[in-house]
């Protein structure tokens, strides 16, 4: 008999964590296990800073980071098991409560306009002008399960069914999040074109590798989508991680928002230096970016009450209920973020 998803998925945590649980535990030292899309993914940036910076040492725990292909598998892989908490996308977390999987947000990464583009192969780039000329080509774009639609997808369907295209009027071509799924797909051609965020859509243009045909975050031509200023990335837990070990999702929440303070009080060229990222004009993609997006990261993980009403309608435009009646505000568990300390402080 084959095994199931979750067992799959079970497997794959039990490979990359078995070894180093034995050596944390007898050094006395506190794991906390984190699974988020990437690397490198600039809405993850304030996770993957976290132990760079060395603040998960200050509070006397060890933050492992598994990177997977997206946010859904993220979820999924935490949700069986093999991690205590996950980033994922916020829009996307009714398809989990819908298959009575129990997750909810505990803190906000991110806010504002989407920095997500359309870049197509530079050999169509006359061909493809605008998202409607998409209609019977083929974008690449992060998938989530058999299930459960990624975040980037929903977004991108809604994007270009915004211009008259239907989803079904596009093959859809599964890549991975990080910047070798959208190289390798113009690259290799496997794409006629990609949805991805930056800073990979301005570094697949630096390269010569396509050219941006729509973008939802240029303010000199703002897509005109329902609901675009919604919550987006977010920091997840499953309800009985949350009961079951207070302390950990306390300092959890402590270490976010001591690293989002630090990520608005550097120049911002700190962000990828301090991340490790060895090519420099890949840092500058980077730092070009955050720049266009200056409120990109949460001042505190606190969630916006204009953002949660913003998620109302983008969910609605796309097709996305919640079950039972309920209201995306119920998967949102803010109880550790006030016992969090001021920032200044932690």
């Amino acid at each position: 008999m084959g095994m199931s998803r979750r067992q799959a998925l079970a497997g794959l945590g039990v490979l990359g964590m078995t070894a180093a649980l034995g050596p944390l535990r007898a050094a006395g030292v506190e794991l906390i296990r984190l699974n988020i899309p990437g690397p490198h993914l600039m809405p993850f940036f304030p996770l993957e800073l976290i132990p760079v910076l060395g603040v998960d040492r200050e509070f006397g725990v060890r933050l492992a980071i598994r990177h997977l292909p997206s946010g859904v598998l993220a979820a999924e892989d935490m949700l069986a098991g093999n991690a205590d908490f996950a980033g994922t996308g916020f829009p996307i977390l009714p398809n989990f409560i819908a298959k009575r999987k129990n997750i909810v947000a505990v803190a906000a990464l991110s806010s504002g306009a989407p920095p997500y583009g359309i870049v197509v192969r530079k050999a169509l780039a006359t061909k493809i002008r605008s998202l409607k000329d998409l209609r019977g080509h083929s974008v690449g774009v992060p998938m989530g399960s058999v299930s459960t639609k990624t975040y980037l997808q929903l977004l991108a369907e809604h994007w270009v069914g915004s211009q008259g295209v239907r989803p079904q009027e596009i093959r859809w071509v599964p890549i991975t999040q990080n910047y070798e799924g959208v190289h390798g797909a113009l690259a290799g051609e496997v794409a006629d074109a990609v949805f991805c965020e930056e800073p990979n859509s301005s570094s697949l243009v630096r390269e010569g590798l396509g050219v941006q045909i729509a973008s939802l975050y240029d303010p000199g031509n703002p897509a005109r989508l329902a609901g675009s200023n919604h919550v987006r990335a977010v920091l997840a837990a499953s309800p009985s991680t949350l009961e079951v070990r207070p302390e950990a999702s306390r300092k959890m929440l402590q270490m976010l928002r001591r690293t989002l303070k630090w990520i608005h009080e550097v120049p911002r060229e700190q962000i990828p230096l301090r991340l490790g990222i060895a090519d420099a004009a890949l840092r500058a993609d980077i730092v070009r970016a955050l720049g266009r997006l200056p409120d990109f990261y949460s001042r505190d993980g606190r969630f916006d009450k204009a953002e949660i009403e913003s998620t109302r309608v983008f969910m609605k435009s796309v097709g996305l209920t919640m079950p039972g009646g309920r209201d995306i505000a119920s998967t949102i568990d803010e109880r550790w973020l006030p016992q969090v300390n001021d920032a200044r402080s932690d």
